[in-house]
């Protein structure tokens, strides 16, 4: 048989496209679940008006951290910070992506042929002759054998090895949405401080409440105070 026709008959659109095709369908698994992690963690669950749940504004996680700071007076305060900042910002976001696929497939085919040839007979032989020459005489015999042998040997190895490796990595935050994040973290400032007189260790005396004892005073973006009301301080 020709080497040739050992390589005829294989799937080759199988053995190439199936590990393309699957390659392609992860990554559209992969997007979809990027996009159901953005919309279930960084948006509200919000009704339209049929009714249906749908994303509604980014969710946003509450800070409130303490500060030193320092009044108009140069006295030493401690300031209590509140802010608001979107919860995508502060979660990784998962985002992999099949980025190789290398497709590996060999086939050996090796044929091999070998003769022998002899005859299965055998014979023998042998001859004596005898003659007389003036005074001398000569004597002669010949003997002899005949063997053969006839053997036919083929043999054919056939080796396959099909190979397909994959590589994924995370690519990260998405480009368009890290724009709209900067553009939120742009607006995430404090949205109020509130200054304090420190106790003894520095820190805001607090009520079993956890809301601190005396009223503060409201520091603005750009240092100025100004007395809030008795329940506004108490926030």
């Amino acid at each position: 048989m020709n080497i040739g026709d050992q390589f005829k008959g294989l799937p080759m659109e199988d053995l190439i496209g199936g590990p393309l095709s699957a390659a392609v369908k992860s990554n559209t698994d992969l997007a979809k679940a990027t996009a159901a992690f953005i919309n279930d963690i960084g948006f509200e669950k919000v009704k339209d008006a049929e009714g249906l749940i749908v994303p509604g504004p980014a969710r946003m996680v509450d800070f409130v951290f303490e500060r030193p700071g320092l009044d108009k007076e140069g006295n030493t305060t401690v300031e209590e910070v509140k802010m608001k900042v979107p919860m995508l910002a502060i979660v990784p976001i998962p985002n992999l992506q099949v980025d190789l696929v290398d497709i590996t497939f060999d086939m050996e085919v090796k044929s091999s042929t070998k003769s022998v040839e002899s005859s299965a007979s055998k014979g023998e032989f042998s001859a004596s002759m005898s003659a007389k020459i003036a005074f001398f005489s000569i004597n002669a015999s010949v003997s002899g054998s005949i063997s053969s042998s006839k053997e036919n040997t083929r043999s054919t190895d056939h080796s396959a090895k099909y190979h397909v490796e994959v590589k994924a990595t995370n690519h990260g935050m998405p480009e368009g949405l890290a724009r709209v994040l900067d553009i939120m973290n742009d607006a995430a400032k404090p949205r109020q401080i509130m200054a304090y007189k420190p106790n003894a260790n520095g820190e805001i005396e607090r009520g079993e409440d956890g809301k601190p004892k005396e009223q503060g005073k409201l520091v603005s973006a750009d240092g100025s105070e100004s007395t809030p009301s008795a329940e506004k301080g108490n926030e």
